[in-house]
């Protein structure tokens, strides 16, 4: 059982850096174009063109050459090393009058038989060719001198390639560049993906966060719109029929754990936050508010994230009613709350103030807001900005009575997370625990179903035989 859960978190894990991989997709596009650009600059830069010209020949000698093909095969093996030596190198640079000569002289067997081909290539079409009827001549003048075994009898004349064997297609420098740097890029970014400290899996918050895993919120997606290459930005409500039923269960069981606690301990305000921006603290506290709401309790929900407010999008309201208007003195709150009357919620949305937003939140009349809310409605769910970077959630949590961090998988670190527990219990020791967010769907239960449809089933089969 063990060695089975360790499996399936594996898949998990992979299942996250497969994920991690496609959402830099952008990042590997550039990537393997750069060094596909970059090879082909480098190969064009050092391009030198290779000319060969070839002849074939028969080694022949007073014996039967056929029955000394072994003994053939070696001097073949001879040849190739003296027409590369610096006599004959020597011999052609004379004939050719150069002081520098650049070639190369290979001799190759056809067939394992007596008759054999010599190349000679060069950067220089001219050079190879006359490289390659210096070294035939040199041969043949010093077969008596030498005391060669064989001789070198022509059987077609020497020819040259007219153009180069070793053309440079910049296609194909392309595409290799491409391809090598693609393949390093994908090994690298999952190794570092799949060791880095994110949390991947429920296990990991109960392993290395210093805070206890309050619920698990599935991977949900949104319905795709007619125009497909657009994203849809509205948001995952429980109260959307296109919802799934294993999501809107997964906020039932939040619900169920945030009424347990609150009346153990008392709480009415609850604070949602998260370490970092879009890990779905705004859905998760929006859907909280709709079930509570659902389950006969009296809810205001307050959009107290004044830098970038977001639920009159989630809910779909105007902003004409905001909390601003009663922080600054010019109304009363109760004015600027909307009522959505198809789900029983009072909602109190904001408009963006990036100037004065953390004096607003630490003023009196936000305390008097809480204050009076609380005898008012059964509960009050806030949610605010992230902690990273910012104070507002620290000083919301200085006011609320519980408060409950939103860690979206595969998104922060746990040294991160960490760092904003500490700083969230530093103001207030209120913190009940992690919410898991998930962000990819989790391969190792998408074909399990549940026990009413399992019956079903299985009836259903029974009654076919």
């Amino acid at each position: 059982m063990n060695q089975s859960n360790q499996n399936q978190d594996i898949v998990l894990r992979l299942t996250c850096v497969f994920s991690s991989l496609l959402k830099k997709w952008k990042w590997f596009i550039v990537c393997i174009i750069i060094f596909g650009m970059a090879l082909d600059m480098y190969r064009t830069f050092t391009y030198q063109p290779q000319y060969v010209s070839s002849v074939t020949a028969t080694l022949s000698s007073e014996t039967n050459t056929y029955s000394q093909l072994e003994e053939v095969r070696n001097y073949i093996k001879t040849l190739d090393y003296i027409f590369n030596g610096q006599v004959v190198k020597n011999y052609v640079q004379e004939q050719m009058q150069v002081d520098d000569l650049d070639m190369h002289c290979t001799v190759t067997s056809q067939n394992n038989t007596n008759i054999i081909n010599i190349q000679v290539s060069s950067h220089k079409r001219q050079t190879s060719y006359y490289a390659l009827d210096a070294i035939i001549s040199w041969y043949q003048q010093n077969v008596n001198k030498y005391r060669f075994s064989y001789e070198l009898d022509i059987l077609e004349q020497s020819t040259i390639n007219e153009m180069p064997v070793n053309t440079n297609h910049h296609i194909r420098n392309f595409v290799q560049g491409a391809v090598f740097s693609g393949a390093i890029f994908i090994v690298v970014f999952c190794v570092l993906a799949y060791f880095r400290r994110t949390i991947k899996t429920p296990k990991d918050i109960e392993k290395y966060i210093d805070c206890r895993l309050f619920a698990k919120i599935p991977k949900e997606h949104k319905p795709r719109q007619k125009k497909f290459w657009k994203r849809n930005k509205q948001a995952i409500l429980i109260t959307s029929l296109k919802t799934s039923f294993k999501y809107k269960e997964s906020i039932k069981k939040l619900r169920s754990r945030v009424e347990a606690s609150c009346q153990k301990h008392g709480y009415q305000t609850l604070m949602i936050t998260s370490s970092l921006e879009n890990e779905g603290k705004s859905s998760i506290a929006a859907n909280l508010a709709l079930a509570l709401a659902a389950n006969d309790h009296k809810v205001l929900i307050i959009d107290c994230d004044l830098r970038k407010p977001s639920l009159h999008k989630i809910f779909h309201l105007t902003t004409q009613r905001n909390i601003n208007q009663y922080l600054n003195g010019e109304s009363q709150w109760e004015k600027q709350v909307q009522y959505l009357n198809k789900n029983e919620l009072f909602v109190l949305c904001a408009m963006q103030d990036l100037s004065h937003a953390e004096d607003l939140l630490q003023s009196e009349r936000m305390k008097q807001l809480i204050e009076s809310a609380k005898k008012e409605f059964d509960f009050v769910i806030i949610d605010t900005s992230p902690v990273l970077g910012l104070n507002d959630s620290l000083i919301m949590t200085e006011m609320v009575d519980a408060s409950l961090l939103v860690v979206k998988q595969n998104v922060a670190t746990d040294y991160l997370i960490n760092d904003m527990i500490n700083r969230l219990v530093s103001m207030k020791n209120n913190l009940i625990g992690c919410i898991y967010n998930a962000s990819v769907i989790d391969l190792r239960k998408s074909n399990k179903v549940y026990g009413y449809r399992y019956g079903y089933n299985q009836y259903r089969r029974q009654d076919k035989r």
